[in-house]
């Protein structure tokens, strides 16, 4: 089995095989969402969802919006730096096709990642693995 030395810099950025993969991890406290759901309602889910988004979850209840906060987040630590500083919520698209994740970047599918949530009462986390 052959290792190689992963960058000290970027302990979310690891080589395998010459192939390059970028993985981010959030972890949500679902009150956060319900707080701001319960303060703002509409105008924060209009600035963090899109309308494509919401007419995809399964139901309009706070587990989805939770989950799709937290996967954003997590995808957005796969970005590359300078991409990070040009992508905001609203690029960033989480679909519920079922009870499978899809996820889109500016508007198009991005097909070489891998996604995975899981939650309690109190928290969600989200792990998203990207393949370059």
């Amino acid at each position: 089995m052959q290792t190689k030395k992963v960058s000290t810099k970027n302990p979310g950025e690891l080589s395998l095989a010459g192939r390059k993969i970028e993985s981010g991890i959030d972890v949500l406290e679902r009150a956060r969402i319900r707080m701001a759901l319960k303060r703002y309602g509409e105008r924060f889910l209009k600035k963090i969802y899109t309308e494509r988004e919401r007419k995809s979850f399964l139901e309009e209840k706070e587990i989805y919006f939770s989950i799709g906060f937290s996967m954003k987040e997590a995808f957005w630590k796969t970005l590359p730096a300078d991409i990070q500083g040009k992508t905001y919520f609203d690029d960033i698209e989480i679909l519920w096709d079922g009870n499978k994740l899809e996820i889109f970047l500016s508007g198009k599918k991005v097909k070489n990642a891998y996604l995975s949530y899981a939650f309690n009462k109190k928290n969600v986390l989200t792990t998203v693995i990207r393949y370059l």
